[in-house]
């Protein structure tokens, strides 16, 4: 799975009052009701849908080294880091 440096920083160092808008890629149809589920346990949202498969998440900055260990993961990037 590929996580950019600002998702890794997250990862290993979050703030506890911040959110995260990140850019997930799941690798298929299990994978993508296997993080809604997870999203919506840590109590973030799915903000949208993106062409390719893609899906912009908010969660808080705490529960994102959770979102990184799921399987099934293409790519984890911020929102910002695209341009979104």
């Amino acid at each position: 799975m590929y996580l950019s440096h600002p998702v890794r920083r997250m990862r290993d160092d979050p703030f506890d009052d911040e959110t995260a808008e990140l850019r997930i890629e799941p690798t298929n149809d299990e994978s993508r009701t296997a993080l809604d589920e997870l999203v919506s346990d840590l109590g973030g949202s799915v903000e949208r849908e993106l062409q390719f498969g893609g899906v912009v998440v908010t969660i808080p900055e705490p529960d994102v080294a959770p979102l990184c260990e799921l399987d099934g993961i293409e790519r984890i990037e911020t929102v910002d880091t695209l341009g979104y």
